[in-house]
């Protein structure tokens, strides 16, 4: 099937880059597990599709408060197969408060002659920068989605990305996640995703892993938007 061999290329890919990308390092390599949990209200108005999410991100094996942040998205469906994102996430750190502006360029397709079963491929583009007291770097990450609707209930999926950095301190990949996740939609407003990411990151000089559950209740309060929306993950 196209969409398959479309889906196996791009993960293939990802993954390659992502093995790589953990060869001869001559520093000791970390592993971490942590832990993603957002609350995310949306709505959609026609061509707009805006959602709300307060996110909770523990590290150091799950025991410390890493981040926690407030994000706002607008996507904009005035096409069916593509959508403009405009995004502001504010995060408090335990040192620090950063403003995190971004814009996003994400092609959608649909595939699938069933109507009980379709699959949706997303790939994302997105520029940001990190704003914080004295400092401002920005970066840009492509990452791409599959998406297999089984039912009214279940949307298992894939999803990988990659991040470059432009900052004084460090320039280039700092990170790639890769993982699954599943859907599972409660009803037509309420809606649960569950997923594990594996990451690899390079602040500059000290790589290290991750093993991330990423767990996200997502409220629906109407589905009046013109388009189908891309379904994907902030990382």
């Amino acid at each position: 099937m196209k969409i398959s061999k479309i889906a196996f290329v791009h993960g293939l890919a990802l993954m390659t880059f992502f093995l790589l990308s953990g060869q001869n390092t001559e520093e000791t390599d970390t592993w971490d597990n942590e832990l993603y949990l957002g609350n995310k209200v949306s709505a959609g108005f026609g061509n707009w599709r805006t959602s709300g999410e307060l996110q909770v991100r523990l590290a150091d094996d799950m025991q410390a408060l890493d981040q926690w942040f407030i994000e706002f998205i607008a996507s904009y469906l005035q096409w069916k197969n593509w959508e403009l994102a405009p995004d502001y996430r504010l995060t408090i750190k335990p040192d620090q408060i950063e403003n995190r502006p971004g814009f996003s360029v994400i092609r959608k397709d649909i595939f699938g002659k069933e109507e009980g079963k379709k699959h949706q491929l997303v790939n994302q583009v997105k520029w940001q920068a990190d704003i914080g007291s004295g400092f401002f770097n920005n970066g840009l990450r492509y990452a791409v989605f599959y998406n297999l609707v089984l039912n009214d209930k279940f949307v298992p999926n894939l999803g990988a990305g990659v991040f470059y950095r432009w900052s004084d301190n460090f320039t280039g990949v700092q990170f790639i996640r890769a993982g699954v996740g599943l859907s599972y939609f409660i009803d037509v407003k309420h809606s649960v995703g569950v997923s594990y990411y594996l990451g690899i990151s390079d602040p500059g000089g000290n790589t290290s892993y991750q093993g991330i559950p990423v767990i996200q209740l997502i409220i629906n309060i109407n589905k009046n938007f013109k388009y189908v929306p891309a379904k994907y993950i902030e990382f």
